[in-house]
């Protein structure tokens, strides 16, 4: 039997069945190692990119389905801002109610035993999506009157807030005050309808 380093390449169909096998093994790691590393290489990257979208569609799709999850606490939140718009909006007055708005802050004050000295509207105060309006309010009484009248005007349907309060005595000898308050309420801008 001759020794496999005597063992000539170009003489290989003649070489013993164990030392065939053995090169035959070699040469089918050496085809196996390079097609792994041409074909199954770029195949394993692909894989690894597709598991990485594989990921984010799934976070995607969790994020998607906490939302799905949240829309009926969402509705009902809408729900409840809606029905406090219409509450809100029914306390500010329209255009036609300022003339009664106006006699009804005048009863409240003659019901109180107080004089007016003014009571009118000053201009229109264009805000975001509002009209800012200002009532002028001078009058005289007692300051228990006074009282009563600003929490009657407060029970008003209609919302009136009062801002720059002044008073000070008619006279030293007096308990009657003189009353000045700029006053104000809102009313909604009309919605402006896109035309298409």
């Amino acid at each position: 039997m001759a020794k496999y380093t005597e063992l000539d390449v170009e003489d290989i169909v003649h070489w013993p069945v164990l030392a065939q096998v053995a090169v035959l093994a070699v040469l089918v790691a050496v085809l196996q190692a390079v097609g792994f590393w041409w074909y199954l290489d770029h195949k394993i990257e692909d894989l690894d990119q597709l598991k990485q979208q594989e990921i984010q569609l799934k976070q995607t799709v969790q994020i998607k389905a906490n939302k799905v999850a949240a829309l009926p606490q969402l509705q009902a939140q809408l729900d409840e801002l809606s029905q406090r718009y219409d509450y809100l909006s029914r306390q500010l007055p329209v255009q036609k109610e300022l003339a009664t708005m106006l006699a009804s802050v005048n009863e409240q004050g003659l019901k109180n035993s107080l004089t007016f000295t003014r009571i009118d509207w000053g201009e229109k105060q264009n805000q975001q999506f509002l009209y800012r309006l200002p009532l002028n309010i001078e009058l005289t009484g007692d300051y228990n009157d006074i009282g009563e009248f600003s929490q009657a005007i407060a029970g008003l349907p209609r919302i009136i807030n009062f801002l720059d309060v002044e008073w000070h005595r008619v006279s030293l000898e007096s308990s009657t005050l003189h009353f000045r308050v700029r006053a104000y309420t809102y009313q909604f801008k009309p919605e402006v309808k896109d035309e298409g």
